[in-house]
């Protein structure tokens, strides 16, 4: 896996999307977070293609972030090969300032099964002085929490 942090609007600037990718989404995406008070976290993820990956739920604190996601297998009528990988990019916008230059750790979990059952799991656990944004509480694309 591979992190980012996006804490200004001139690194947000410097951003390339490759081809394939819906850069109109994504640029509109960066255009719209307020650096004064959000920040933006790229993670690429290496998937099998007949899984499919669900951001359950995103923490932070002053020095790390820490990301779960949940795999469930594709539906039978999309199309995929066994044993390939994919990458898949989350464009994750973070309700709070996050330094980049603080940042000396990053960890992630992927589970076997939904986000509902990982969050099941989890409830009752905090960390202090950290936020947390569980995928119940997450906007969708349209809204600007992720992309």
């Amino acid at each position: 896996m591979e992190s980012e942090i996006i804490d200004t609007a001139a690194k947000a600037d410097r951003v390339s999307v490759v081809e394939d990718a819906d850069r109109s989404e994504i640029r509109s995406f960066l255009d719209g977070t307020d650096f004064d008070t959000e920040t933006v976290y790229v993670q690429t993820v290496t998937i099998e293609e007949c899984f499919r990956l669900t951001l359950c739920q995103i923490r932070w604190a002053a020095d790390n972030i820490t990301t779960d996601y949940g795999r469930v297998s594709r539906p039978y009528d999309e199309p995929c090969t066994a044993g390939n990988k994919i990458y898949a990019v989350w464009v994750i916008r973070i309700p709070d300032t996050v330094d980049a230059d603080d940042i000396s750790s990053y960890s992630s979990s992927i589970g076997g099964n939904s986000c509902e059952r990982q969050r099941a799991g989890s409830e009752g656990e905090s960390e202090g002085g950290s936020g947390a944004v569980p995928s119940s509480n997450r906007r969708t694309q349209s809204d600007g929490e992720q992309a």
